[in-house]
């Protein structure tokens, strides 16, 4: 026994939407792997942290 439609009408419709899911879902990836490398080069492109801080007075002068 299949869950699948017994007719190639139905079938066709499946296969429609299923190819439209899987290009959604495809999108959404490379979408998300784009941001992940722009992380990426964000963080690689960072300045280094300075070797020295200026530090105010407890009385702001």
């Amino acid at each position: 026994m299949t869950d699948l439609p017994p007719d190639l009408p139905r079938l066709r419709t499946l296969e429609t939407w299923l190819r439209y899911s899987l290009a959604r879902v495809q999108q959404e990836i490379a979408a998300r792997e784009r941001r992940e490398q722009e992380r990426q080069r964000g963080i690689a492109a960072r300045p280094p942290r300075p070797d020295w801080v200026i530090e105010r007075g407890l009385n702001r002068t």
